[in-house]
């Protein structure tokens, strides 16, 4: 994967983009005071009467801008409540971290972090004597005006991660970017089918040190680690499961050498929650929390659902494209090294509607629209899955009693069952992966 442990660790940090910009600013002040002091002295006499500052002036300027600073940074942070709060109330709270996690919201804050930092140091070194009081309140002025237009981007930013629209296009495609990833392994011997697989001895079995999430997996560190042992290692979880402390999550077949298990724990990062990297499934369910929560009595807007439903059908059909059963995870020399269990195309199905299918199944529209996300997948992906569409549409199908259905609901109704069946029993497609 190309998302590497620590990489997902620190990202979950709200606190380490800003860190950097606070690092990065008292470099800056010292290595500009630096440059400064190598300017002749003659050099302040010949400036032009329009640049010299007095100390006064200087100082007034470091307090106004910092108390400026503050104030965009407090309204910043207030806006920054606003979108958890309309998250939380009308969307769903798993979405929360999409907000925080962006790269805007953080290099924004990082950035009056920043500023608040280099203005307050400066006010603290200015002192009569020293000559800083000419370019360190013109520099003061730049970097005010950085802050003042990443105070402008995060308002625009702010207002439109409140649009749900954007909201939902923004998860399609995280979760696109995770199917890519997921199924996208240039540097290991993935495959399907493996003979003998599981040997007869007893294996060792490694727990699980602490309660939590399983944010990721390190595939291509775990295969090096058991070629390295002369190994094979069974997962016993998939990411995106809840381990509990204690609980099997590996079992090994030991060769000649002792591993280091402490290590192969190492290769599993587990957290309080879950995260995009490489759980296909934690991004799909967000469009399916949004879109249960638009159908409830205390929103009814099935227009959001329907929206949800079409993006669910565009990555279910991505899925089905890319969806193989790569189990067995070779070395480099054609051992067996790593197994590990994918999820099905049937749990992607029956993840994505059957909550849908429940709160919504008094709403024709709805489950219609759901009908429509099995012609989509059965237009454009494999026909390896048809099996478990068809399968899957009958289980749609019970959702609605046709007996209580006005003529137009139950023609639309008709319409919907009509596209399926044709388009099951269409002619085969061609696909590019």
């Amino acid at each position: 994967m190309r998302q590497q442990k620590w990489y997902v660790h620190l990202r979950e940090k709200f606190w380490f983009v800003p860190s950097i910009y606070a690092v990065f600013s008292l470099l800056a002040i010292s290595l500009i005071s630096y440059l400064i002091s190598l300017v002749p002295p003659g050099w302040y006499i010949q400036a032009p009467g329009f640049l010299p500052i007095t100390i006064s002036t200087a100082n007034y300027l470091y307090s106004s801008l910092i108390t400026a600073l503050l104030t965009m940074t407090s309204v910043s942070f207030s806006s920054v409540m606003v979108v958890l709060t309309t998250y939380s109330t009308q969307f769903t709270p798993r979405a929360l971290q999409d907000f925080m996690q962006s790269r805007i919201t953080q290099h924004v804050l990082g950035v009056f972090t920043f500023g608040f930092i280099f203005s307050l140091v400066n006010l603290i070194l200015l002192s009569p004597t020293d000559s800083n009081h000419l370019f360190m309140p013109l520099i003061m002025v730049m970097v005010s005006i950085v802050c003042l237009g990443a105070f402008i981007l995060f308002i625009y930013h702010s207002t439109k991660y409140v649009q749900v629209n954007h909201l939902i296009g923004k998860i399609r495609n995280d979760a696109s970017q995770a199917i890519e990833e997921a199924y996208h392994l240039p540097h290991l011997n993935a495959y399907s089918e493996w003979e003998n697989p599981i040997p007869e001895e007893e294996p060792n079995v490694v727990y699980a040190q602490k309660s939590g999430y399983t944010q990721l997996l390190e595939l291509q560190n775990i295969v090096n680690w058991a070629s390295r042992y002369d190994l094979r290692v069974e997962s016993l979880i998939q990411v995106g499961h809840y381990v509990h402390k204690g609980e099997p999550i590996f079992r090994f077949w030991p060769g000649d050498a002792e591993p280091d298990v402490a290590q192969l724990r190492e290769f599993l990062l587990v957290g309080n929650e879950r995260s995009n990297a490489q759980d296909i499934e934690f991004s799909m369910q967000k469009l399916v929390d949004i879109a249960v929560r638009a159908i409830s009595p205390s929103v009814n807007d099935p227009h959001t659902a329907l929206n949800c439903i079409n993006r669910q059908a565009a990555l279910l059909a991505e899925i089905s494209i890319r969806h193989e059963s790569l189990t067995y995870f070779a070395d480099n020399d054609g051992e067996l090294r790593f197994i590990l269990y994918p999820i099905s195309f049937r749990s992607y199905l029956h993840g994505n509607f059957f909550q849908i299918r429940m709160y919504g199944k008094d709403d024709v529209s709805v489950i219609g629209g759901c009908i429509d996300a099995l012609t989509v997948v059965a237009q454009t992906g494999r026909n390896t899955v048809h099996d478990d569409l068809r399968s899957f549409f009958d289980y749609m199908k019970e959702a609605i009693d046709e007996d209580k259905l006005s003529q137009w609901d139950y023609d639309y109704w008709q319409e919907r069952l009509r596209r399926f069946e044709v388009e099951l029993e269409g002619e085969d497609h061609v696909y590019q992966v």
